[in-house]
């Protein structure tokens, strides 16, 4: 899981030191905040499989960022998503020890929540060593 973490953190970094997504003052979560109002970004979920080799121990992610967003209308969500995907795509691939391979965008999602809220999902993959 250790993988897994710097991940995340590099991810939460990136999106957090943004120019583009600070002007638009959305805040980025963990996981999705009991009492937030929206709209805000979390990251989650992250599956992880062991895609090792010979001499090399490596790790495959499928992890989401996610919009909540209770504004009318899906195109300011669809906006924001875009910038998100920006961002993620253009990461560092070197970064406290974890070196990132093959990142893409999966899949991408907008919908209405049965509570009325949208739901924004992008779901990436990448690929992850650990250099100690």
């Amino acid at each position: 899981m250790r993988n897994s973490l710097e991940l995340q953190r590099v991810v939460a970094g990136a999106l957090t030191g943004d120019g583009a997504l600070q002007a638009l003052r959305i805040p980025i979560f963990d996981g999705p905040p009991v009492d937030s109002r929206g709209p805000y970004l979390s990251i989650g979920g992250d599956i992880v499989s062991s895609r090792g080799w010979q001499g090399g121990d490596g790790r495959e992610h499928r992890f989401t960022v996610n919009l909540w967003d209770s504004r009318e209308g899906v195109a300011a969500a669809k906006a924001v998503l875009g910038e998100v995907e920006r961002v993620v795509l253009s990461m560092p691939r070197q970064a406290a020890g974890l070196r990132l391979i093959g990142l893409r965008l999966l899949q991408a999602s907008v919908r209405r929540t049965q509570r009325g809220w949208i739901l924004g999902q992008l779901e990436f993959r990448v690929l992850s060593v650990m250099e100690d």
